[in-house]
């Protein structure tokens, strides 16, 4: 690309913010003293995430890091790349250990677990998951169930400037929640 057409493309930026920048101070700023502005033009304005929505971002890593194991351990196939976009460090070892050993026991995987889990943002870049997972309809092949009841899991994720993963993952006996 030329200087004379970057230059030309940075002036179109320049002045779509420009005019996008006059549009929004025209519709939260222009009534006349003693009027107040609408609530629409109030909520218009971009905001920064709210708790919620990192909470809504955590809980995504964690049931997605569950998504994928429980598709890996059905295909028998090992680990899959897929898994360190939501597990690292100790979580992501753990995880992979498990699928591992599945699929060297070339056992036939049926069901999945039932997650119930409720997540807690502790920080810009911390966030812990309590889970009461009940693996009783998702068989491994590798044993039978306790039927003791549903393990209690504790996940702690991290923000690493991108995006949540877990950390580190503790899942309890069976009967443990």
């Amino acid at each position: 690309m030329t200087t004379v057409a970057r230059r030309a493309g940075f002036a179109r930026h320049r002045a779509a913010a420009a005019g996008c920048c006059a549009a929004l101070a025209l519709s939260a700023g222009c009534a006349a003293p003693g009027e107040g502005t609408s609530e629409a033009a109030a909520t218009a304005l971009p905001s920064s995430p709210s708790p919620s929505d990192e909470e809504a971002a955590a809980l995504a890593a964690y049931t997605g890091m569950w998504d994928v194991v429980v598709a890996a351990s059905h295909e028998g196939g090992g680990v899959p790349s897929e898994l360190e976009d939501h597990a690292v460090g100790g979580a992501l070892a753990l995880m992979s250990t498990a699928l591992e050993g599945a699929r060297t026991a070339g056992a036939q995987v049926t069901g999945e677990p039932v997650l119930d889990p409720s997540v807690a943002v502790e920080g810009p870049d911390l966030a812990t998951v309590d889970d009461c997972l009940d693996d009783s309809g998702w068989n491994l092949g590798v044993g039978s169930s306790s039927g003791r009841g549903p393990r209690l899991v504790e996940a702690t994720l991290i923000h690493d400037g991108l995006a949540w993963r877990v950390s580190d993952l503790r899942i309890w006996e069976a009967g443990s929640c």
